[in-house]
């Protein structure tokens, strides 16, 4: 008996020592995905101001999305710098947040895909208004309009404020701060532009200043798309759905909640397809 057991024990040491050499797994490789986010008109869209949040979201859609890393390409504020970014092969970018005038008018060459609409204000899509010493009831004609947009004037020009036919073009001035621009008006001041364009947001917050009740909002636009998460070239592969549905529940959870209001959009809802046909044929 002490002879079998002499030769189990034999037998046993060996497999032992294999096991203990037996390498570690290596840890599953995450794919990289590259992230960009392009603010038009907003002054402190940039790296220095607001790539903290931004690297905050790709770590949130990096524990959302099973197998995937976000990293930040870069935040920009002008749509040339954008354009770099997302024609990068260097650093390719895979999702991006981008104006829906830079989406409508590049969706073709970078083979851009709408995934998500980046919700702000709690507003289902966007609309603008023109806000002046008096109620603008049409087309202001040769009117000279203050925006934080005037970078990208195909979008003023073909989707928020078209020109009727045979009318005088209105001249877009570059106001940073529309508030600015709003209290030149109501003071009269010499060279203060005849309108301020508003969206809904600052809209709200100019109508709420006890200072401006002198300013009335007149014509409004259509009803236009939002901010849009979109995707580059398919880069997202199988992973698009993931990243659609965890973008879908991001007000869901408290997490979600406090990274939506850091990034100024509460939700990122499905985009809405009627919207986007509707501007897209003015593109054509």
């Amino acid at each position: 008996m002490k002879r079998i057991a002499l030769v189990l024990l034999a037998l046993w040491l060996p497999l032992c020592t294999l096991a203990q050499e037996k390498p570690a797994e290596a840890p599953a490789v995450r794919a990289e995905y590259g992230l960009a986010v392009y603010k038009l008109g907003e002054q402190f869209a940039n790296d220095e101001k607001a790539g903290e949040t931004i690297d905050s979201l790709c770590a949130w859609l990096g524990r959302q999305v099973d197998g995937a890393t976000f990293v930040r390409r870069g935040v920009r504020n002008k749509p040339d710098d954008a354009l770099k970014l997302l024609q990068s092969k260097d650093k390719p970018v895979a999702v991006a947040i981008v104006s829906p005038g830079f989406y409508f008018k590049h969706k073709d060459a970078l083979k851009l895909t709408a995934l998500a609409e980046a919700r702000r204000g709690e507003f289902d899509g966007e609309q603008y208004a023109l806000v002046g010493s008096a109620a603008a009831s049409e087309y202001p004609q040769g009117a000279v309009i203050a925006t934080s947009m005037s970078a990208d004037t195909d979008w003023l020009n073909k989707a928020v404020l078209p020109a009727p036919a045979g009318s005088k073009p209105v001249t877009w001035k570059q106001h940073d701060n529309l508030f600015d621009a709003a209290y030149a008006i109501l003071d009269a001041e010499k060279g203060a532009p005849a309108y301020v364009l508003a969206d809904r947001v600052t809209l709200k917050a100019l109508q709420a200043d006890a200072d401006l009740k002198g300013l009335a909002a007149g014509l409004k636009s259509e009803l236009l798309p939002q901010d849009l998460v979109v995707e580059v070239d398919g880069r997202l592969g199988d992973r698009r759905d993931a990243l659609k549905k965890a973008l879908g529940a991001m007000d869901a959870t408290e997490e979600g909640r406090k990274l939506g209001a850091n990034l100024q959009s509460a939700k990122f809802p499905a985009p809405a397809d009627a919207r986007l046909k509707k501007v897209a044929a003015l593109y054509e």
